[in-house]
């Protein structure tokens, strides 16, 4: 039963990865309300994840105090999320964080 539950959470944290990236890397289609390409550009994100003696930390945008440190283990990352770590994980929201730090602390 562990491991089946393991299992399911590993395949959850993968399919968020590649929704995120998805969605970060790919040009967005405008719809009415939505911010157009120029804005997404010029938009700053809130929050960016970065690496911290080994475990995830959440940094405000442009700060180097970090607001929330982790107990998410880098090294306990696939390969891919690890990269995506390393060069700083951009958050644009707090529904972002909220989710982010769910899916990867489970």
């Amino acid at each position: 039963m562990k491991r089946t539950v393991a299992a399911l959470s590993m395949c959850c944290v993968a399919l968020f990865s590649m929704l995120l990236y998805e969605a970060l890397s790919s040009p967005s289609v405008p719809a009415s309300g939505a911010l157009t390409a120029e804005d997404q550009q010029e938009r700053r994100p809130l929050y960016i994840v970065r690496v911290t003696d080994g475990v995830l930390a959440v940094y405000p945008y442009g700060s180097d105090t970090a607001e929330e440190v982790t107990d998410i283990r880098l090294s306990s990352l696939r390969d891919y999320d690890q990269q995506l770590m390393l060069r700083g994980f951009p958050l644009y929201s707090e529904e972002e964080l909220s989710s982010f730090l769910e899916d990867f602390g489970s």
